[in-house]
């Protein structure tokens, strides 16, 4: 057990900023960092009414002997350093020798703690700065710190505490991040008697990752191992192609010690430039090891800032190690080799993987192909799934000559087919490697827009359509709709205008919405600002469509969602709205809600760049003409431009 010292005056003055207490979360903070520092490979933390009630840290480290602890409770009483050359050096969590003292003047403070040394446990306690009492008790070897009744003597902060819910989700959070940090240490979480999470402390942080973090997150990330010199990063990052809608899910430590820092976020982004979608952003987690003497972690009171002696270094570290990685994890082209039982199937060689999709079977003699969607023999969309047969790159199934006529019938079969959902089911001979039977199912006619978006598209035009004279010309770029009306030459943007038209309904419908259940619920991971958002706004969701609720640690769960969402938009939708409303905080309930209806309509709007049908574009043309609703969607891009014929002639030199 090393002995507790009483920093001398000058060294004490060194120390940039005094502990604050600011909130729950931060006794948390500290106590957890001191069972951490004290060796302990369990720590359980419990909550009661957000912390604002209890806080109760227990751990199996180290102890403190009898004879320290009251003058643990003393400001400035440290075992982490002694001199002011330590601070050249700090290595533990904790090094100010504050915490104690901070917590227990603003609360009632129990102290339970034995050492393997000591024969029995001894039960310290405060209440408000002041000792009451010191007695033998009985634990094992470790520390218990109960904190009760928090503020009760300081009201003044008492009131600037958030909800209980809030407050306990800033300390799931605290948790979170230290049990990311230290996946060598069992953490368990407790609120209002209910296990939040716990993590098995078998030191692998993947292991960690899986019981935290959401599982689309756990299932899509690249491992980072990489050393330059004195500096080790590790960790790991997303995958390209499963960035997030925020920076929320970014979890950066140095020497184990969760930090913000702008020059890692930057290296990260600049990292995955080119290889993401524009608004998205890459989640990790990453730890760098770096000698003690090349940081300064004594710059910010909550030790969550750190100075670096040379910040290109860390840009760089961070920079080559991450883009290293994605590079070399990006989907390439990728040659598909055709089986050679199967040798007279004559395929295209080269398709990209983005192109199709693969899903394992039982056996290669079984081949599964489905044509989910298309509007003619150019648009054809085929899924090929574990099987010696691959995508044709031309876009039309053709298996040449001298192959099975039953195969030459279904490739006959899906060259012909318009606006049908095509399964084929093929079966090949074990013997011969020949098919033997090919069973077709044509399903009903699907679009590429839910049953209700069809509905509210023809609500309007079925009623109006006679009084608009519109011809419908075509699509450029598959965004902008061309059509003859008026004597002008219309160009609408097909996403803006039907944003716009869902928004209008999802107004007229705010309050009343009836949202769609969700067969399987969605769990959605989020920071702790994140989930207090979505909760704190819970009734502003509630009547645009959304059944959410509390899953624990840092995840809510979807229930239900409004009926023109898709299913598969559910996690983003959800993120994208979180983080709207925490950077609208300050806004009115109104503007909050006109925030919520703003990402609804835009996340199941049709998207510029996908196939829509000629009667789906027609629609959304006519009711954008009819005048019903404004010309310009929620953010206040224009819809529609408009280019008469007699400016078309100018242009020609028809007429001057």
């Amino acid at each position: 057990m090393a002995v507790i010292n009483i920093l001398d005056k000058h060294t004490a003055e060194l120390i940039a900023a005094g502990e604050v207490v600011e909130r729950p979360a931060s006794v948390v903070k500290e106590l957890v960092e001191n069972s951490i520092d004290a060796g302990a490979t369990q720590i359980t933390v419990s909550i009661e009414q957000g912390g604002t009630k209890s806080i109760i840290v227990q751990d199996n480290g180290s102890g403190i002997e009898a004879e320290f602890i009251s003058v643990a409770f003393i400001r400035h009483a440290t075992s982490k350093i002694q001199t002011e050359s330590d601070l050249d050096a700090i290595s533990t969590l904790g090094f100010r020798g504050e915490a104690l003292a901070s917590i227990a003047a603003v609360s009632r403070t129990e102290l339970l703690t034995k050492t393997e040394a000591d024969e029995f446990a001894c039960l310290y306690k405060q209440e408000g700065g002041q000792e009451i009492s010191a007695e033998a008790a009985a634990r094992p070897n470790g520390t218990t710190i109960t904190v009760k009744d928090i503020f009760y003597n300081v009201p003044a902060r008492m009131k600037f505490l958030k909800k209980d819910q809030s407050e306990g989700n800033f300390i799931g959070d605290v948790v979170l991040k230290q049990a990311l940090a230290h996946p060598e240490i069992s953490f368990k979480f407790i609120r209002d008697n209910k296990e939040q999470f716990h993590t098995p402390g078998d030191g692998k942080l993947l292991t960690a990752i899986h019981s935290l973090l959401a599982k689309d997150f756990a299932k899509n990330i690249l491992e980072i191992d990489y050393k330059s010199g004195v500096y080790e990063l590790t960790g790991y990052v997303t995958s390209p192609n499963a960035c997030r809608g925020s920076r929320g899910m970014q979890y950066f430590y140095v020497n184990g010690r969760y930090l913000q820092n702008s020059t890692m976020t930057a290296a990260i982004d600049a990292a995955f430039k080119g290889v993401k979608m524009i608004g998205k952003f890459p989640g990790c987690v990453l730890n760098i090891t770096i000698p003690p003497q090349k940081i300064d972690v004594n710059v910010h009171p909550a030790k969550t800032e750190v100075r670096f002696d040379n910040n290109a270094e860390i840009f760089q570290l961070f920079y080559r190690a991450v883009k290293m990685i994605v590079s070399s994890n990006e989907v390439p082209q990728k040659e598909i080799v055709i089986n050679q039982d199967l040798p007279q199937l004559k395929t295209s060689e080269i398709v990209k993987q983005s192109d199709y999709s693969e899903k394992i079977i039982d056996t290669n003699k079984h081949i599964s192909v489905d044509n989910k969607h298309f509007d003619n023999t150019n648009d054809l969309d085929v899924s090929i799934i574990n099987s010696p047969l691959t995508m044709i790159e031309n876009e039309k199934l053709d298996f040449g000559d001298g192959i099975n006529p039953l195969l030459q019938t279904s490739a006959a079969l899906y060259n012909s087919v318009k606006n049908r959902h095509v399964s084929i089911d093929i079966d090949v001979d074990d013997a011969t490697g020949q098919v033997t039977e090919c069973n077709e199912k044509i399903n009903d006619v699907k679009t590429d827009l839910t049953e209700e978006v069809v509905s509210l598209l023809n609500e309007v035009s079925n009623s109006k359509d006679n009084d608009l004279d519109v011809i419908y010309i075509g699509e450029i770029f598959k965004t902008y709709i061309l059509a003859d009306y008026d004597n002008s030459l219309l160009i609408i943007d097909k996403h803006a205008a039907h944003e716009r038209i869902l928004y209008e309904n999802l107004i007229k419908n705010y309050g009343d919405a009836d949202g769609q259940m969700l067969l399987s619920p969605e769990t959605v991971t989020m920071s702790a600002n994140a989930k207090t958002a979505v909760q704190e706004n819970e009734e502003t969701l509630r009547k645009a469509g959304f059944d959410i609720e509390d899953f624990g640690g840092a995840s809510v769960l979807v229930r239900a969602v409004p009926t023109i969402v898709s299913t598969e938009n559910v996690v983003v939708l959800i993120e994208e709205i979180a983080e709207k409303l925490i950077q609208n905080n300050k806004d009115t309930l109104g503007e909050k809600a006109d925030w919520v209806l703003h990402s609804i309509a835009c996340r199941a709007a049709i998207k510029a760049g996908d196939t829509t049908n000629r009667e789906a574009l027609l629609s959304l043309a006519k009711q954008i003409l009819l005048g019903d609703i404004p010309q310009f969607c929620p953010h206040g891009r224009p819809v529609v431009t408009k280019l008469s014929k007699k400016e078309l002639e100018k242009q020609f030199g028809r007429i001057q």
